[in-house]
């Protein structure tokens, strides 16, 4: 379209929207060095009479502030509503064990707005940085009296100013790790970042997500019940070996010299167990079966010496056996260190460089389950098997079946696949159903090794509870990622906590973390003027009250403090 003269000599720029035509004034000027187009609004453009109707500046303004007049609220200040429940279910778990009281001990002031966050990630959406809606529509703003925003950019202010202080996050690990009784449980993941974070983030070889991004590690120890007590993060091509070095360095500092550590069974290596009985360390591993001694354990112990021994109102049948470290004379280790081999009585060197013990286990109701699983595996692999019809029928197969195409025979037939079971498979696995392998130093009782075996599947919960969480890491500095990760790990104990005592309190079928706070929530607070009430507390809710040994909420609560009243003479006193 062109662009005609006006009266005064503009050449307006012509826009059809519609039905009608809009005239637009086109100027530009240097701002900085560069060129800035400025556009500004003349009016409606008549072809019939090519003139430019002028805007009606009063009209506009007023049609306008009618139309905002129609969208707007009226604030009522005097009435203030929000979901309760859900915030006072946390605020009484953090108290019960501590929490608020160890991280004013740790924080000071600032404890309160840490604490306050932390639960917004644990009600709402759990991401740093969209936390402020949560605070709104639930009671947790009045409950603590926070009166600071956390929007996003006070966030990364908030999380910056978190991570630097390194000190005060070690003193509350100190205090966390004060309630471990005997057992600290140990295992690292890696996460995904989208930048490399000043080289903490590092690309990895092998990539569990199949992600080309960059990666850190994160290790998390759990106390005996699974609630995390500590977390570290480290380069992502960090070795398991060095977070275990890392581990017991931290240990050592906060003056746990006795605990069991306990590990997932990723750790276990003849070298591992040599550094950690080198630092007189004890410590519990699964056994792998891939291993040669071990498979020698398991076809021993048919005939081995066992006993029915008991544990969580359970029956394993156990055998003891003792099992010896020496150094290697055909392997190193992947960095180059020596490497050290499992040995049993009567090998050559047994035990020459350490001494452990493995107790092999035998469980019956894992044992049924496991044959059974194994059974409908193999049915429905090779009633798959029989629907492929393609180019390569093996290939097809062995991706169908992934690992458990070991237990089948495979011909190609035509663009079919011919497939039957190997005559060894079943027998195979039926030795090895229901069985499992922990070694320990020799110092270790039996009932000692499954509570922190138990611990182990209870850590694994807790970084699942974790990866329920937004997955990337939004950041490229390090002091926002450490003072992300602490609200993260906050938000985990919190979680863990509750879901502990479902667990103890034999729950699990019935109830989970998410249900619980979902149907706390459903009680709202109320207050109008000076008038503070609550809406029903219903009867899942009381249950769930109950459950959790949690009182029962009877009044609203504002402007509270993060710890207990009882709590204040130990804080003065450690200050």
């Amino acid at each position: 379209m062109g662009r005609p003269r006006s009266t005064d000599g503009l050449k307006p720029t012509l826009v059809r929207r519609g039905e009608k035509i809009y005239a637009y004034e086109t100027t530009s000027r240097m701002e900085n060095g560069k060129k800035v187009n400025i556009k500004r609004y003349l009016g409606v453009f008549d072809p019939a009479t090519g003139k430019i109707l002028e805007k009606d500046e009063s009209r506009c303004a007023e049609r306008k502030k009618k139309a905002s007049e129609e969208r707007a609220f009226k604030v009522i200040d005097e009435l203030a509503i929000g979901d309760y429940g859900g915030v006072y279910l946390l605020d009484e778990i953090q108290r019960q064990i501590g929490l608020g009281k160890d991280l004013f001990r740790s924080f000071g002031s600032v404890s309160k707005l840490i604490l306050a966050s932390a639960m917004a990630l644990t009600l709402g959406r759990p991401r740093v940085y969209s936390i402020e809606g949560t605070l709104d529509h639930t009671w947790l703003r009045r409950y603590y009296g926070v009166e600071s925003s956390l929007d996003s950019g006070s966030m990364t202010a908030l999380t910056e100013q978190m991570g630097h202080a390194q000190a005060n996050i070690d003193t509350l690990f100190s205090f966390r790790l004060e309630g471990c009784e005997e057992i600290v449980c140990w295992d690292t993941t890696t996460h995904g970042a989208h930048s490399e974070m000043e080289g903490l983030a590092q690309y990895l070889s092998v990539n569990k997500d199949d992600e080309d991004i960059p990666q850190f590690k994160v290790g998390l120890a759990t106390d005996m019940r699974g609630i995390p007590v500590m977390y570290r993060i480290y380069p992502g091509t960090l070795g398991d070996t060095q977070t275990i070095q890392r581990l017991f360095d931290d240990l050592d500092e906060f003056g746990l010299k006795d605990v069991i550590a306990t590990f997932d069974r990723g750790f276990l290596s003849g070298r591992n167990c040599r550094d950690i009985i080198g630092r007189g360390r004890r410590f519990v591993m699964p056994g792998k079966t891939d291993y040669k001694v071990f498979k020698t354990l398991l076809t021993r112990f048919k005939t081995s010496e066992k006993k029915d021994l008991r544990f969580q109102d359970h029956i394993y049948s156990v055998s003891e056996s003792e099992l010896g470290l020496a150094l290697s004379e055909n392997r190193v280790s992947t960095d180059g260190s020596p490497a050290y081999d499992f040995t049993l009585p009567g090998d050559e060197g047994h035990g020459k460089d350490g001494m452990l013990k493995a107790y092999v286990c035998f469980d019956s109701e894992t044992y049924n389950d496991q044959i059974q699983s194994h059974k409908l595996l193999v049915s429905d692999i090779m009633e798959k098997a029989s629907k492929i019809s393609c180019r390569d029928p093996v290939k097809a197969f062995n991706k169908l079946a992934g690992k458990a195409a070991r237990f089948f025979d495979v011909a190609a037939d035509g663009k079919n696949v011919i497939v039957t079971a190997k005559k060894n498979s079943e027998s195979f696995f039926m030795n090895r159903a229901g069985m499992f392998i922990l070694v320990t130093t020799p110092d270790v009782t039996w009932l000692q090794a499954m509570s922190a075996y138990e611990v182990r599947r209870l850590t694994e919960q807790a970084y699942n509870h974790s990866k329920e969480e937004d997955g990337r890491f939004r950041t490229s500095n390090k002091d926002r990622l450490q003072g992300r990760m602490l609200l993260r790990f906050l938000s985990v104990i919190m979680k863990c906590e509750i879901a502990a005592r479902i667990r103890e309190a034999r729950m699990e079928s019935k109830l989970d973390v998410t249900t619980c706070i979902e149907n706390m929530s459903t009680i709202s607070a109320r207050r109008y003027r000076e008038c503070g009430r609550l809406t029903e507390v219903t009867k899942r809710c009381r249950a769930i009250c109950e459950t959790l040994k949690i009182p029962i909420p009877v009044e609203v609560r504002e402007n509270m403090e993060i710890y207990s009243p009882e709590d204040l003479e130990s804080i003065l006193q450690s200050e």
